[in-house]
């Protein structure tokens, strides 16, 4: 990859975090030495670049005013993120987690929308030996996160025309390739050598990209993973052997305040033969390398570049890095976002089973003893694992006769079953927000259960219990659980409150509309109310909510239905303790 610098941002100065990236000696800063001290925390450089190494410094939220008020020291801890591409995992690499999971990170496992899986509640003092332990696993945390290429997603369930192996290949390939080349995490982690780094990373440079960089993999027939949410998205036709689709330019992060910030799908950029693929991204990350801007860390994603500039722009100076002809992708139409939920038998001969998950989190409750009773069935039965990006388990591997087993088993240990569920409850997900995450405005995770039950029982009033639409909730405008690509979006406005957006497709090719803003979590139900009663009534045969919201307009029923924002509105009584 051509490594010159080239930047429409040459002559602005650079954010502090592109100095600090040029200044870490190779992703090592402070971090070995500051692991052996007795702070519970980081100081603020090193942990901008323990995210490289798949790590974020946080702070218990439930407990931190509390502890600002006794002017206590916070309840310091740490997110581990394991990348594993295409959410793959063997019977003894996820029992190897959830053995982690009980020693030292807080008795759960968190799957991402991405497929990876995340250990909340880690001490400082724990770090080194939970990273040695997913290394151990032959798993990795290493570019988890940063402002590198990230965990690829690729769906991964089995197909009878093998194309889920396919994509599983690619991921790999593409996970390899892209990895920073420094050794600092062997020598940091796992006590090697050190290995004198050359100028730069011969891919990312000395101050690796701008901006984290998304990279997903979906076939035209299964867009589960929601291709066009990524920076990068790879699209195999199953009737068109020997090439594949290029997409770049999505992302679905923005701010309330930040009115230039923009949720946006990617658009077509070329074709090219599948021996050209890895090329090709070579070249789209080097124009985001060299053109993205370095200056202003809201806007440095892919997305920004290509809205500023355009795709024919971006398509001629890709074209201008290649030595190999770009063919034409005119439009990218996908004809389903399956759940892969339940008990499959498309391929016969690779039957799988879909377990549903809470939001992607695997522990045990006073409920339901879900975590002993996934190491149960994993230790006894052996399937392979694939996590969804819609934070599920596909199990796989085994013949049909023993899948019926482990559902069986499932169940007696009083697992839900899939098949169980509300279609309501099956296509709703939620990002984790608080108390984790630093950047949560509201609860989502921990509500979203909450929530399903209240707009469940809505529905049953117009006659829509068995209807399919999609819920995704958020504690912020960030987007993680990707509510601007479900038919109902909720996202975190402040702490009592969320914005509703409505009119996204099933098929994850269509950005919901905004709705409604600030409107308490005691009156979502309420909000939708009108907008279910005018679908049950008027909808057309096989149309789905999204569908329906899209054709009467968002703005009409914004007009007809939508709640005036809470702040404006006068305060009324609390149906569930918030206001």
């Amino acid at each position: 990859m051509n490594n010159k610098s080239r930047s429409f941002e040459s002559d602005r100065q650079l954010s502090g975090n592109e100095i600090l990236k040029a200044e870490s000696d190779g992703l090592r800063s402070s971090i070995a030495l500051e692991l052996k001290d007795d702070s519970p925390t980081f100081s603020n450089d090193a942990a901008q670049i323990l995210k490289f190494h798949g790590v974020y410094t946080q702070d218990d939220r439930d407990k931190r005013s509390t502890l600002r008020k006794n002017g206590s020291e916070l309840a310091h801890m740490c997110m581990v993120r394991v990348a594993i591409p295409g959410g793959r995992l063997t019977p003894e690499q996820y029992l190897a987690l959830d053995e982690l999971a009980s020693d030292l990170a807080g008795e759960s496992l968190r799957i991402t929308t991405r497929q990876g899986i995340q250990f909340h509640f880690v001490a400082k003092g724990d770090l080194k030996p939970v990273v040695k332990a997913v290394n151990d696993a032959l798993l990795t945390t290493y570019a988890g996160c940063g402002d590198v290429v990230r965990n690829v997603t690729a769906c991964t369930a089995p197909r009878s025309d093998g194309l889920d192996l396919q994509m599983a290949e690619i991921a790999d390939q593409i996970s390899a390739r892209y990895k920073p080349a420094s050794s600092a995490y062997f020598e940091i982690w796992s006590d090697g050598a050190r290995i004198d780094q050359v100028e730069a990373d011969p891919i990312y440079g000395t101050t690796y990209l701008p901006r984290k960089f998304k990279i997903g993999i979906a076939t035209t027939d299964d867009n589960c993973v929601d291709l066009m949410s990524h920076d990068l998205g790879v699209v195999l036709d199953p009737a068109l052997v020997g090439q594949v689709g290029i997409v770049v330019g999505g992302g679905l992060g923005k701010g309330h305040a930040d009115p230039g910030s923009l949720a946006r799908l990617a658009e077509p950029l070329c074709t090219v033969r599948t021996e050209h693929l890895l090329q090709t991204i070579d070249t789209v990350l080097s124009i985001q390398r060299d053109y993205g801007d370095r200056s202003d860390r809201s806007r440095a994603r892919l997305k920004y570049l290509i809205e500023s500039h355009g795709i024919e722009w971006f398509r001629r100076e890709a074209e201008a890095r290649s030595n190999f002809p770009f063919m034409d992708f005119d439009s990218v139409k996908f004809s389903d976002s399956p759940s892969h939920l339940g008990l499959n038998l498309s391929a016969p001969s690779r039957p799988y089973y879909g377990l549903k998950l809470p939001s992607g989190r695997i522990k045990d409750t006073s409920l339901v003893a879900l975590r002993t009773a996934l190491r149960g069935v994993v230790q006894d039965f052996r399937p392979l694992i694939s996590l969804t990006a819609k934070e599920d388990l596909v199990l796989f591997g085994l013949e049909l006769e023993q899948l019926e087993k482990l559902r069986a088993r499932l169940d007696s240990d009083g697992v839900q079953l899939s098949e169980s569920l509300s279609p309501l409850t099956r296509d709703s997900f939620a990002c984790p927000a608080l108390p984790t995450c630093g950047l949560a405005l509201a609860e989502s995770e921990r509500i979203l259960p909450t929530l399903i039950k209240e707009i469940d029982d809505e529905l049953k009033l117009h006659a829509l219990s068995d209807s399919e639409i999609s819920l995704r909730m958020t504690g912020c405008p960030n987007g993680c659980a990707r509510p601007y690509l479900a038919e109902i979006g909720i996202v975190g406005r402040s702490k009592r409150s969320y914005d509703v957006y409505l009119g996204a497709n099933r098929k994850g090719t269509r950005l919901g509309t905004l709705y409604a803003v600030d409107v308490a979590f005691d009156i979502l139900r309420e909000s939708l109310a009108g907008p279910f009663k005018l679908y049950s009534e008027t909808r057309l045969p096989g149309e789905g909510f999204g569908d329906f919201c899209h054709r009467i307009g968002v703005q009409e029923l914004t007009k007809r239905y939508a709640p005036a924002p809470r702040r404006t509105r006068k305060a009324e009584p609390s149906k569930s303790g918030q206001s």
